[in-house]
């Protein structure tokens, strides 16, 4: 009898743990997908924060990095050039600058005058390298060797390191007319030659016609009066050896 009762009370605790197991199983299994869900939505947020943060570090990126500067250079010859009578230097001279009176050195003096503009208001440096005693202006709108006092910015006498005419920082503005003028320092033979500058900063730097080169107007004119003489002529000639031939 006492068997027969502890086996019907395994029996009924068996089932019970059975049933009480199955009624557990849609909980795991909800809870797992609970989980599964979680984790899933963790995983996408992540992606996107470091997405995110990519995109953040790419455009930090972009604006830590420096512009390229742009650079150009030319080259020039003052010899047989055009002279006037230069500005006062600080250096050797003991001017101001920008200078406010004329030399009493350089008084007839070649010169090579070099128009030029930037797209990009900043700072430029002009690297001069001279054959000779090299001097140089920065003139701004206009430069006329007659009045070179007039729309002056700066001069640049490198005494005691002759042949080295430069300009650093120079505060320039987009799209202004700049006028870069090379010289000598006095009427000596050691006061021309060759030269070449070196125009480095932010923006594009393009170069103008140098006016030195350009014939006066009355010169143009005539040029072209004799061309269209010149042509008149020929056709004439050959006019008339036709009329021989014929």
């Amino acid at each position: 009898m006492s068997q027969a009762i502890e086996e019907s009370i395994v029996s009924e605790n068996n089932l019970f743990h059975h049933s009480t197991k199955f009624s557990q199983t849609p909980k795991l299994q909800s809870l797992s997908q609970y989980s599964f869900n979680f984790w899933q939505k963790s995983l996408r947020c992540s992606i996107f924060i470091a997405s995110a943060a990519g995109v953040a570090i790419a455009l930090s990126i972009s604006v830590i990095l420096p512009s390229k500067a742009s650079t150009i250079s030319y080259s020039g010859d003052t010899t047989n050039a055009p002279t006037f009578n230069r500005p006062q230097t600080e250096g050797f001279e003991g001017g101001t600058n920008p200078p406010t009176s004329l030399s009493s050195n350089g008084t007839t003096v070649s010169y090579y005058s070099q128009p030029f503009s930037v797209n990009t208001t900043g700072s430029y440096n002009v690297a001069g390298s001279q054959n000779f005693l090299g001097i140089q202006f920065l003139y701004q709108n206009s430069f006329n060797p007659i009045t070179p006092l007039d729309n002056l910015l700066n001069g640049n006498d490198p005494f005691p390191d002759e042949g080295t005419s430069s300009f650093s920082s120079l505060s320039l503005t987009a799209n202004n007319q700049y006028f870069l003028v090379t010289t000598g320092f006095d009427n000596s033979n050691n006061s021309f030659g060759t030269f070449t500058n070196t125009i480095t900063g932010p923006g594009n730097i393009a170069l103008g016609s140098n006016p030195v080169n350009v014939p006066e107007p009355s010169s143009i004119a005539s040029t072209i009066a004799f061309g269209i003489f010149g042509s008149s002529f020929i056709l004439k000639r050959k006019l008339r050896n036709l009329k021989t031939v014929n």
